[in-house]
């Protein structure tokens, strides 16, 4: 299947911080994460694609999901905008998150 992209504003719950996340709010309904697949941050946009002091720093902290109903989910927390955005969803069971949580690619 597809990426369906979405890119709505979510509400991100974590049972403990700092701690993966463990649910997020979308259009009301509350999805559970089953797994974190890959986490991974974004330094490469905005005015400054590559700060080189602290008050340049405009980052986004990645995470791909399977959810409890089986589908992906790419969502991001923008630190610039203090929110966290749906990014795209794919339906379907997930097979594999092309790495380790926290690996870089």
């Amino acid at each position: 299947m597809d990426w369906q992209f979405i890119h709505e504003e979510i509400e991100v719950e974590f049972d403990k911080k700092p701690g993966p996340p463990a649910r997020f709010i979308w259009r009301g309904e509350r999805v559970e994460i089953a797994e974190v697949l890959r986490a991974w941050v974004d330094y490469r946009f905005g005015p400054f694609r590559y700060p080189t002091r602290w008050w340049q720093r405009r980052h986004r902290n990645y995470y791909r999901v399977r959810t409890g109903e089986g589908w992906m989910a790419d969502f991001y927390l923008d630190r610039a905008a203090g929110k966290w955005i749906l990014y795209r969803r794919r339906a379907g069971r997930a097979r594999g998150g092309g790495g380790p949580v926290g690996g870089a690619r």
